[in-house]
C-alpha cells in the first residue's frame, strides 16, 4: 500500500502545477476544453475465459483531470472483477486521434487482485482508447490474457464536471 500512496502523491504533484496554471479567473464553460475534470463511475468488464464466474459489473467511483489533448491523471477504485476493492493511479498518454476517439495507454498502478502481488501494489499498462463529448465520456481498454492475467474488455464510463 505504501508504494500506491507513493505513486499516487507523485502523480498527483505532477498535476499541481498543471492544473494551478490552467485554472481560469472566470468560471469556464464547457466549451472551454483547456483543463477538464471528469468524475469516474466504473463501468463492466467482459472477460475471455467465460466460465470462471468473474464479476462483470465494476462499479467505482474515480476522478481524472485532463491537462491536455493528450495526457491525463486519474484515481479512484471500484470493485473488481475477483469481488475485491481495488485502487488504482494511472497517467493516460493518448497521442493518436481517430476522429473523436483518442488512442493510447494508461500507465499506473493498482491492487486488489490477489493473483498479483498477493493482492498488494503492482505497476499495470494497457491500451486505452476514449470518447468525450462535452459532458460525457467512455474510456476502453483491453487487459491482455498474460500468466496469471485472465484478459478482458473493459468499458468506464465518465460525467464532466469542470
Amino acid at each position: 500500500m505504501n508504494t500506491f500512496r507513493i505513486t499516487l502523491a507523485a502523480l498527483c504533484m505532477g498535476a499541481l502545477p498543471a492544473f494551478a496554471q490552467s485554472v481560469p479567473a472566470a468560471t469556464p464553460s464547457f466549451e472551454d476544453r483547456s483543463s477538464e475534470v471528469w468524475l469516474n463511475v466504473g463501468g463492466f468488464s467482459r472477460h475471455f475465459s467465460r466460465n470462471k464466474g468473474y464479476n462483470e459489473s465494476n462499479l467505482g467511483l474515480g476522478i481524472e483531470y485532463r491537462t491536455s489533448p493528450e495526457i491525463s491523471y486519474m484515481a479512484g477504485a471500484y470493485y473488481n472483477s475477483v469481488r475485491k476493492t481495488t485502487s488504482y493511479a494511472a497517467v493516460n498518454w493518448q497521442p493518436l486521434s481517430i476522429g473523436p476517439l483518442k488512442l493510447g495507454a494508461a500507465i499506473g498502478v493498482m491492487n486488489g487482485y490477489p493473483s498479483m502481488a498477493s493482492g498488494g501494489t503492482f505497476f499495470a499498462a494497457l491500451p486505452l482508447a476514449t470518447w468525450e463529448g462535452k459532458r460525457y465520456g467512455i474510456n476502453f481498454g483491453v487487459i491482455p490474457s498474460i500468466g496469471k492475467v485472465d484478459g478482458a474488455v473493459i468499458v468506464q464510463f465518465k460525467l464532466r464536471v469542470h
